[in-house]
């Protein structure tokens, strides 16, 4: 069983770790795969890394692109 000291440096955070765009989509609130690539056309979201072909995103590009949403929705909102 490996513990969190046996964990290579080279693996990063969990908020590091490589998710493909089914999983982009349903952490975005179960948008469609094809709406996360029109984010990345846009320039919204990083372009992806490829893993054997398949394209993925960091964990924290999504973390950070939410953080975006969630700032400019602050900004927006009217203070009471």
């Amino acid at each position: 069983m490996r513990t969190e000291n046996d964990t290579p440096q080279s693996a990063g955070t969990e908020e590091d770790r490589l998710v493909d765009f089914e999983e982009v989509a349903r952490i975005l609130g179960g948008i469609s795969q094809r709406s996360v690539r029109r984010l990345i056309a846009k320039a919204e979201l990083p372009q992806p890394v490829k893993v054997l072909s398949s394209p993925r995103l960091y964990l924290s590009d999504v973390a950070t692109y939410l953080e975006r949403l969630k700032a400019k929705r602050e900004k927006l909102s009217p203070k009471h």
